[in-house]
Formats: structure tokens, C-alpha cells, sequence
């Protein structure tokens, strides 16, 4: 009878043993889990701040010709005015920009 009691004990304590063993391998699987996640998360940020592309034009007058006169023998007939360069502020959206390829 004492061999039977001792079967049980050392059956009791390796079950005690094996039940805090899963417990830390819960507890370590939830965790790494979680790294994992955090890791994750900061790493593929599903939004990125994108810097507006600024973006430049350039206007052109178009060309006249008057009527040559008496005073005017000393000027040249045609007038042509230096181009314009402006620059236009990019609108802001709150869409995402969309790609096209141009295929159907």
C-alpha cells in the first residue's frame, strides 16, 4: 500500500509540474504574440504622411503685331513679353491618390 501511495504522489506532483509548465508556455506564446503584433504594427503603418509636390507652370502672352506708323518706323513691330513662371499651391485631399495605368 505505501508503493501505491507513492505512485500517486509522484503522479500528483508531475501533474502539478506539467500544469505550471502549460501555464508558462501560455503565458510566453501570449506574449511573443503580442511583440510580434506591436512589432507589427509600427513597422507597416497602414497611412504615411506624403509631402505635396509642388508644381511649376510656365504662361506665355501670345505675340502682337500693330499696324506700323510714322512714329512707330523706329520700334520694332512685334512685341514679345517674357514668360511668366507661377507656381500653384497643391490642393489638399483627404482621398488617396489613384493610379491608372490606361489599360482596360
Amino acid at each position: 500500500m505505501d508503493e501505491r501511495s507513492h505512485g500517486a504522489r509522484a503522479r500528483d506532483a508531475g501533474l502539478a509540474r506539467l500544469r505550471r509548465v502549460m501555464w508558462a508556455v501560455i503565458f510566453g506564446v501570449t506574449a511573443l504574440a503580442g511583440a510580434a503584433t506591436g512589432l507589427a504594427a509600427n513597422s507597416f503603418s497602414g497611412h504615411k504622411p506624403h509631402t505635396a509636390a509642388v508644381t511649376t507652370r510656365t504662361v506665355r502672352q501670345a505675340q502682337t503685331q500693330t499696324a506700323p506708323t510714322e512714329q512707330d518706323d523706329q520700334q520694332p513691330a512685334t512685341t514679345q513679353a517674357a514668360p511668366v513662371t507661377t507656381t500653384a499651391a497643391p490642393a489638399v485631399t483627404t482621398q488617396a491618390p489613384v493610379a491608372t495605368s490606361g489599360a482596360t
